[in-house]
């Protein structure tokens, strides 16, 4: 008996009804990451595939989010709790507000914290899943009170050092910082600070 020769994807994509049935159930497919994209799941897409591509990691925008976080940090300090431009702060309303109730509390004891920052050491950027992110960062930072009305000093310039935990969330396509807290190192684990 001769056995007809069998070409599999050829004898299937080409034949009539093979090829509908297997166009239709491909089309939808390769069509699922534009409707994912389009309907604003494409943070969902990109983490999934940022796994399997480097180039599409989303560390160096979360890293960015974080240093212009701590950059606009020090602008809120210095402007004794101004509430324009805390809109360009790429965190959470809440943290927002907690920003500028912090430095205003101290405008309002005729005081203004100077921070500057002298160094961020990023230990680790951890994507926890499409939309949210854990940062540790090693930062030094020189700070100074002065006057609220002169500017002039009040005491002395003291510089601190620490380990700081950041948890983002992704909104609107901007990595976000929604929490800010001390860390201490014990060995090899990070625990969080009091």
């Amino acid at each position: 008996m001769i056995r007809p020769e069998f070409n599999f994807p050829e004898d299937i994509l080409f034949k009539g009804s093979d090829k509908t049935y297997l166009l239709a159930l491909l089309l939808p497919l390769a069509l699922l990451p534009l409707v994912a994209f389009a309907s604003g799941d494409g943070a969902y897409i990109r983490y999934l595939l940022g796994k399997a591509v480097p180039a599409l990691d989303e560390s160096e925008r979360i890293k960015a989010a974080v240093t212009e976080f701590n950059n606009r940090f020090m602008d809120i300090y210095a402007s004794q709790g101004d509430k324009r431009g805390i809109g360009a702060v790429p965190a959470t309303v809440g943290m927002r507000h907690s920003l500028v109730t912090d430095s205003g509390s101290l405008w309002v004891g005729g005081q203004v914290l100077v921070y500057d920052i002298a160094s961020l050491d990023f230990r680790s950027v951890q994507q926890d899943g499409p939309l949210s992110a854990t940062v540790l960062v090693k930062e030094e930072w020189n700070y100074q009170y002065k006057d609220g009305k002169t500017y002039k000093d009040v005491g002395q310039v003291h510089g601190t050092e620490s380990l700081m935990r950041y948890r983002l969330l992704q909104q609107g396509g901007r990595w976000l910082v929604q929490k800010s807290e001390p860390v201490r190192e014990s060995g090899k684990e990070v625990k969080t600070g009091a």
